[in-house]
């Protein structure tokens, strides 16, 4: 096994563990090329897939960072800070929430998540092995797992799980609730794979989509104008109480500033609308999943 996988591995099996609009994945590149999304919801739970990799070296799955049930549409953006080391709109609005007392419960669910993304084949059965490689969303826990696993206890030898000659089938259980688990997994002996999973399997870093700030600005404020005339309504508003203080005109200042009390508290009120409404939303997709 080259050295750089077997490190990889040996990293996998240390990370920590800890929605669905695919702003974050280039869906169109991947369907083109025929590869879907695997998804984990099977009969009974009972998942069996194959991971194959788009290269010998290095880990098989590419770690990103997402913030999920952005904005009114419940977006979903790789984080600009964890990802690219850039100012993240996300994680700023996530600092002016925290600012403003905003119920925990959605700070959390703003907060950049940890996944994995791998090329997986859903080997249930000849007629979905015939689907070929899809693209999945691996929450940390199976990651971890099939990493630790990916290791013979007696010996230290350490088995790569997508090696298309000597690699493993992997098995595991879903368990919806009030939180969705992961349980079972394990890894099985399997025969070789078709050179056709893994052949042209795109590098994971072609498939990523490096958010534009200003779309992720117009997705947390739920339209495309609203950014711009807020910023310009409260130009207008300094300007005017600068100019006031300067010809000392009392009443002007008092003005401004009843104005200013009111503009908060209409932002407020906004930010408490937009956090129900993302709730609900959220209370949906987690009833439909």
């Amino acid at each position: 096994m080259d050295e750089s996988r077997a490190q990889a591995i040996d990293d996998g099996a240390n990370v920590s563990t800890g929605s669905i609009n695919f702003n974050y994945v280039d869906t169109n590149k991947l369907e083109r090329m025929g590869i879907g999304r695997y998804s984990t919801k099977k009969p009974k739970g009972e998942n069996f897939i194959r991971i194959v990799a788009p290269s010998k070296k290095g880990a098989f799955a590419r770690e990103i960072w997402k913030h999920d049930h952005v904005g009114a549409d419940d977006a979903v953006f790789l984080c600009l800070e964890k990802m690219f080391g850039e100012p993240c709109p996300v994680c700023k609005h996530i600092q002016e929430l925290k600012k403003s007392n905003i119920n925990g419960d959605t700070i959390k669910e703003l907060t950049p998540n940890r996944r994995f993304l791998l090329f997986v084949v859903d080997t249930t059965s000849s007629d979905t092995e015939a689907e070929g490689p899809k693209w999945f969303d691996c929450p940390p826990t199976i990651y971890k797992e099939v990493c630790t696993r990916s290791k013979d206890r007696r010996t230290g030898e350490k088995i790569d799980p997508s090696d298309p000659e000597d690699g493993r089938d992997i098995e595991f259980v879903r368990q919806d609730g009030k939180t969705t688990r992961y349980v079972g997994v394990e890894l099985k002996p399997a025969p070789p794979v078709p050179k056709s999973w893994y052949e042209d399997l795109p590098p994971f870093d072609e498939i990523l989509l490096r958010p534009d700030p200003k779309e992720v600005e117009e997705a947390i404020s739920g339209t495309k104008s609203s950014t711009k005339e807020s910023r310009s309504d409260g130009n207008n508003t300094d300007s005017r109480g600068s100019r006031g203080e300067s010809r000392g005109n009392t009443e002007s200042r008092r003005s401004s500033r009843g104005e200013s009390r009111d503009s908060s508290n209409d932002e407020q009120k906004h930010i408490k609308e937009k956090i129900d409404e993302i709730r609900e939303r959220k209370s949906r997709a987690r009833n439909d999943e």
